[in-house]
């Protein structure tokens, strides 16, 4: 069953993988496990992704309401963000606004994300 938390999580991690202009097939399919979980429609879905492709400020309008389970949120849109075998500058910048938002401690965001750096190295 679908929630509005997951239908914030698809959101936002449409916002991160969008950052770069454009989705690749690995963050496509990532992406899409979330779309299901989130009971979203494929029309809707490509809003979503347009979106966040076209308006480099969109994030900033997420996570506003559901900010339970901050760890597995970051985390998952981590997971997005580093699909693509790369961290960019405007990854990390978008996922510290979201953590800052999330209110994440700094050591656990340090430690979520020296994990991600490791995952997109490999």
């Amino acid at each position: 069953m679908s929630t509005m938390r997951d239908l914030e999580l698809l959101r936002a991690a449409c916002c991160v993988a969008g950052l770069d202009g454009e989705i690749t097939d690995r963050e496509r399919a990532a992406l899409e496990v979330l779309v299901e979980k989130a009971g979203v429609g494929q029309a809707s879905f490509k809003a979503m992704l347009q979106v966040s492709i076209e308006d480099k400020n969109h994030f900033r309008k997420q996570l506003e309401f559901f900010k339970d389970n901050p760890d597995a949120t970051i985390k998952t849109l981590f997971q997005v963000a580093v699909i693509d075998g790369t961290l960019g500058e405007n990854e990390r910048v978008v996922m510290q606004y979201f953590a800052d938002k999330l209110k994440v401690p700094p050591e656990r965001y340090a430690e979520i994300l020296a994990a991600a750096e490791r995952e997109a190295q490999s």
